[in-house]
């Protein structure tokens, strides 16, 4: 039984609003409680690994940061969670909304990130655009932890997409935000009745770290302390 169901999930095919067809992959087929190792340990799928996560930056553009509630909080902790990527070796991928419109980066992060051009979309959700689809695949991470701006718009239609293309989606709540309070509160609890994993920048940054042993525990450690 358990065989049948892991084929079918893997089988299945959606088509979302864009026209672009993605394979529903379940990728880790039916989850078993009792026997999920994760790098020789028995660890629940919602706990983030930093070997299978892959941290998301979506459209912290100048102009979108300016009118969000918040942004303070918001770009302080996107930062934490691209340094902390960038310790512990998790992928970063940058969006950006309409870059010929809206314009880049906002400066605080341009000598954060990675890539700080990002990749530039036109829809909402990320996954409306191949190089975003395409990145994520080359990466071959199961786990995206996403952060930015807005919460209710382009955050909740790419977590949404993302787990229609197979998967765990977890949100950084405190560095996300919307223009309007009630907007961000709306877009994370529907993001949660969905199945998304809302979780804080600490609680993110101390779940990849997980081991006081770890050589770059020190380092990882003062960015939330």
């Amino acid at each position: 039984m358990l065989h049948y169901y892991s084929k079918l999930f893997n089988s299945a095919v959606c088509q979302n609003r864009t026209g672009l067809l993605y394979a529903g992959v379940i990728r880790r087929g039916i989850f078993c409680m009792s026997c999920n190792l994760r790098n020789g340990v028995n660890m629940h799928p919602n706990v983030l690994d930093r070997n299978e996560t892959a941290l998301v930056v979506v459209d912290v553009q100048e102009s979108c940061a300016n009118v969000v509630f918040e942004k303070d909080r918001v770009v302080t902790n996107v930062i934490k969670l691209v340094e902390a990527a960038k310790m512990l070796d998790i992928p970063v991928v940058t969006m950006v909304h309409r870059r010929e419109k809206l314009g880049g980066i906002t400066p605080e992060l341009v000598e954060v990130l990675p890539d700080p051009v990002g990749i530039n979309k036109t829809t909402f959700s990320c996954c409306g655009v191949k190089p975003f689809v395409d990145r994520l695949e080359e990466l071959g991470r199961q786990t995206v932890l996403l952060c930015g701006i807005e919460t209710h718009v382009c955050l909740n239609q790419t977590a949404h997409d993302l787990l229609m293309m197979g998967y765990r989606v977890q949100l950084a709540a405190d560095a996300v935000s919307s223009r309007r309070k009630i907007d961000h509160t709306l877009g994370i609890e529907k993001m949660r009745d969905s199945g998304v994993v809302i979780t804080s920048t600490e609680m993110a940054i101390l779940e990849l770290l997980r081991d006081t042993v770890d050589p770059k525990f020190r380092p990882v450690f003062a960015l939330v302390k």
